[in-house]
Parts: structure tokens; C-alpha cells; sequence
């Protein structure tokens, strides 16, 4: 659960509007039968306790609250508050019932190891993503090498290993006020929702060109580490009805480029047909 302006409400995919820095406030509650739990494990409900642990996909920043008990009635209530400037990209959160003691009477096929996991679930939390134009950052284009007449620029990274929210992130040029008054947060009007929705397109397709070139690479293994270049490409090419997987040719340019603005509209990216 996420708390909320005083109100818990359950933990969304996408935490729209989030600031960078920004604390969260969350809750897990797990409730087990206690007859059942010592039937189906061997152990009673005072050998294990709830741990919530945390990791950001940006920071690589993993943290744990501390181990929660559970009552008699077999419940336990995990209330922690995860550090906004330890968080972004994707937060993958999860909940464990773990082994705290070893058993007073150890037998066979019942856990004995201290931290052993009986249950495990993991909830993962958009925190910044495509859809919000990842790490924005605005900058003045003139004192960098980039054209100062461009609108924007995605800082990219061919290294399929490396974090992805670590690594790539939207420039906007300063210079454009009109995109960047667009990009900040807060309620838009039709003229600065048009703007965000040419930003993620572009964006957008930017990503399937960038791994149409990396096609090769990427074929190479379909275990990329999660939220990876490697696998978030992966993941944008599965899901982009696209009949070709290499760089086109200079007479397919102009279908392949059709292809790849259709498919980003697929994506749910940019603007969509009313």
C-alpha cells in the first residue's frame, strides 16, 4: 500500500507525478493461517518474520526495513518509508516470509537456515520511465556541442549491460521555453500535451532505430539483467509489430521510418488516433 495526503491506497504499476527526491510512504500486509503454516512447513509462526527490501534500478541502492513479526493471529504489518534521493527508474520492492531461528526440532524437508525464504512475492514500481521521458534534465544546447537549435536530446549508451535508467535521459534545450515549460510538472493544455506527445514519439522511435542496429548484439542472449539496455530494447522490439529486425537500406528508409511511427503509436507512445 502507498499512504497518500493521510490515505493508504494499493501501490500502483506507475507512481504518476513523481518528484526526484520525493519519500514514499508504503505498507505490506501479510496475514497467514496459523494451523496451515505449521502443517505445510514444519515451523511455527514465531520462527519466521516479514522483510521488506527495496532496490532502484537507477541507483542500484538496495535497502531493507527491518523484520516484522507476526502475532499470534498470524498477521504481520511492514510500515517503512523508502529515501526519495536513494530512488529512481524502476523500484522493485519485495516481500519475503523468511526463516529468522532455526526450529527447536529440525526434520527432513523443513528449512533450517536462517534466512530462507518460505514466500516471496515482488511488486515492481514505475517511478520514471518512457512514459514520463526518463531523467529529464534542461540544459542551454549553446554551451555543449549539441546544436543549439535542436529541441532535445537523448543521451544514449551501446553498452547492453549497463543500467538503463542510469544511462539514457532526455537534454531539453533551454532555449525552447515553450518545450520546456511543457516538460515541467503540473496540469497541461492541449498546445504542451501536443508538445510532450512529439517528445515521446520521438523518443520512442529513437529506441527501436537504436536497437535495429544493435540487432545483432541483442540476439545474443535473451537473459539481459532486468531493467538492462539490453533488456529494456529487447522488451521495446517484442512488442513493436515491426517486420524487420536489421537497419534498413537507403530505398527502405522511407517504409521502415512508416513502420516504426506506426509502431510506436502500438506502443501506446505519442499521440493517439480520436
Amino acid at each position: 500500500m502507498l499512504l497518500e495526503s493521510s490515505q493508504w491506497s494499493p501501490l500502483p504499476e506507475a507512481v504518476d507525478g513523481w518528484d526526484p527526491g520525493t519519500d514514499l510512504h508504503v505498507g505490506r500486509r501479510v496475514r497467514v493461517d496459523p494451523e496451515r503454516f505449521r502443517q505445510e512447513t514444519g515451523l511455527e509462526l514465531a520462527d519466521v518474520a516479514l522483510a521488506v527490501s527495496w532496490t532502484s534500478s537507477t541507483t542500484q541502492m538496495t535497502e531493507a526495513a527491518p523484520p516484522v513479526r507476526f502475532d499470534a493471529g498470524g498477521t504481520a504489518v511492514a510500515d517503512t518509508t523508502l529515501v526519495g534521493d536513494r530512488l529512481s527508474g524502476v523500484l522493485s520492492l519485495r516481500s519475503t516470509v523468511s526463516l529468522v531461528r532455526p526450529p527447536v526440532e529440525r526434520a527432513v524437508a523443513v528449512a533450517a537456515v536462517p534466512g530462507s525464504v518460505l514466500a516471496e512475492q515482488v511488486q515492481r514500481v514505475v517511478l520514471e520511465n518512457v512514459s514520463s521521458m526518463f531523467p529529464v534534465h534542461e540544459i542551454d544546447f549553446a554551451h555543449t556541442w549539441l546544436s543549439p537549435t535542436a529541441s532535445w536530446h537523448l543521451e544514449t549508451s551501446v553498452d547492453l549491460t549497463a543500467p538503463f535508467y542510469g544511462t539514457f535521459r532526455v537534454l531539453i534545450n533551454k532555449r525552447d521555453s515553450e518545450l520546456s515549460s511543457a516538460v515541467s510538472r503540473g496540469a497541461k493544455d492541449k498546445r504542451q500535451q501536443a508538445l510532450l506527445d512529439e517528445l515521446q514519439a520521438g523518443v520512442a522511435a529513437l529506441l527501436l532505430e537504436l536497437a535495429l542496429h544493435l540487432h545483432a548484439e541483442l540476439a545474443e542472449r535473451d537473459d539481459w539483467p532486468l531493467d538492462s539496455v539490453g533488456d529494456v530494447l529487447s522488451r521495446t522490439v517484442a512488442a513493436s509489430p515491426l517486420s524487420i529486425v536489421v537497419p534498413p537500406s537507403p530505398a527502405e528508409l522511407a517504409t521502415v521510418r512508416t513502420q516504426i511511427s506506426g509502431a510506436v503509436r502500438n506502443l501506446g507512445r505519442g499521440r493517439i488516433f480520436q
